[in-house]
């Protein structure tokens, strides 16, 4: 019990740090406490086997005829039962962590955002679209084509692809989905600090593949539903 009771203070360190972005917390936890156990277990078994591998090694005229050895019951229980307790545990825990990681918190505000070669179209619950790409000729991201998030609210986005299959990276949550045509996939995000951050394609999708990147651009909730509320619709660019 004191063991696990390690696993959880341990999963729970990154909470006590201030959290730059959802759900990439959630993985961490999960990494940490499954290394943890993993360092642990080759310990008890690598320690053990290195010490009879000394003490037990051939040696000419000692302990040549085998021995009889009884079992025993005790010893057979404990390392049935631990074992079984371990994998109860990473189970449950992860399969936790892994509902958090895929279901938007209650009041995620929805962004449809669609794939197209080469960049991304956000669209807000307003109507307002955005389209965000990276312009090869002057190596700049518009001011207008950086899709405006809220500080420290949770972001459900609706995902679809125009074309060919994408996958929507968020590079400071550490969450992706495939954007697939004709489907629609979901993954949510959230992002504590202000400034700005990338939204990557993952999913090998030709030419400009690697120019295919979004800047998301972090602000206080008050000057989000500013900018939001101003502006006109964009027109989707037309890219060489």
């Amino acid at each position: 019990m004191r063991f696990l009771s390690l696993l959880l203070i341990l999963a729970g360190s990154s909470f006590a740090q201030e959290v730059l972005a959802y759900p990439k917390v959630y993985w961490e936890n999960s990494y940490k406490v499954w290394l943890a156990v993993a360092v642990v277990i080759y310990l008890v078994v690598a320690i053990p086997a290195l010490y009879f591998m000394l003490k037990y090694r051939y040696r000419a005229g000692v302990h040549e005829e085998g021995e009889h050895i009884e079992g025993n019951t005790a010893l057979e229980v404990v390392w049935t039962v631990i074992p079984i307790i371990i994998v109860l545990f990473l189970a449950t825990y992860s399969f936790a962590n892994f509902v958090k990681q895929r279901n938007a918190p209650e009041g995620a505000m929805e962004i449809k955002v669609v794939g197209f070669m080469w960049g991304w179209e956000f669209e807000y619950p307003n109507g307002k679209k955005v389209y965000a790409f990276f312009n090869p000729q002057s190596y700049t991201v518009p001011e207008e084509q950086k899709a405006y998030i809220p500080a420290g609210k949770p972001i459900k986005v609706i995902l679809t692809s125009r074309d060919v299959i994408h996958s929507f990276f968020v590079l400071p949550a550490m969450v992706t989905e495939d954007a697939v045509p004709g489907r629609l996939t979901h993954l949510w995000f959230q992002i504590n600090k202000p400034g700005e951050y990338y939204a990557l394609c993952r999913e090998f999708c030709g030419t400009w593949h690697s120019h295919m990147f979004a800047v998301l651009k972090v602000v206080p909730e008050a000057e989000f539903n500013a900018w939001l509320s101003t502006g006109t619709m964009q027109q989707q660019p037309v890219q060489q």
